[in-house]
């Protein structure tokens, strides 16, 4: 199984994951699990570089890798950052953009999957056996 085939299977499982955690949360269950959820949302993150490194090594000029590199951390940082932005009442506003910032990342994994396939990387060179 090469590199990219994996990063997809992870994004997907992370992002499924993390988004039926974060929907869980909204709902009033698994509070305890929160740094699973962290945990699956920086798996996804990190997938999601991953794969824009791919992108960008065999191609060197990719928007959706730049793209995606400045996603991620955006990503990453609201994730980390979310408990503290607007607290009280107005925090479903926090949680609504995190679960489109969530998404939004799933989505851009996706992308640059279809980047990989369409270009041919899937044997990024010096990652594969």
């Amino acid at each position: 199984m090469d590199v990219a085939r994996i990063l997809n299977i992870m994004i997907r499982l992370c992002g499924t994951g993390a988004l039926l955690l974060g929907v869980a949360f909204w709902l009033g269950f698994a509070r305890g699990l929160t740094q699973l959820h962290m945990g699956l949302g920086i798996g996804l993150v990190i997938s999601l570089w991953a794969l824009a490194w791919i992108v960008w090594r065999s191609t060197k000029r990719n928007s959706l890798v730049a793209f995606a590199a400045i996603w991620g951390g955006v990503s990453w940082l609201l994730g980390i950052a979310q408990s503290q932005i607007l607290p009280g009442s107005l925090h479903w506003v926090v949680q609504v953009t995190h679960l489109v910032v969530g998404g939004t990342t799933i989505a851009i994994g996706n992308l640059l999957v279809s980047a990989v396939q369409a270009r041919g990387l899937a044997r990024a060179p010096g990652l594969s056996g």
